[in-house]
């Protein structure tokens, strides 16, 4: 996330929190209809605000979700 320059937390955990640049709800909808992919929006997550919560998953499955962020969050 750091390459694409998206603010995150969690990396000690499973998941993690990943501030987009559009509104959090927006992406999780879009993910849904359009890859078929389903993660969660979390609001006001300490200073984040609104953001999204990713479970960490193999090296492959983390490429597809960022290729459909970067193609989401305009």
């Amino acid at each position: 996330m750091d390459d694409h320059g998206y603010p995150h937390k969690g990396e000690a955990g499973n998941f993690l929190f990943i501030k987009p640049k559009i509104d959090a709800y927006t992406i999780v909808a879009g993910m849904k209809a359009k890859k078929s992919i389903l993660i969660k929006a979390y609001a006001i997550v300490e200073d984040f605000g609104d953001c999204l919560r990713v479970s960490i998953g193999k090296r492959k499955y983390m490429e597809i979700f960022t290729k459909a962020l970067l193609e989401l969050d305009k």
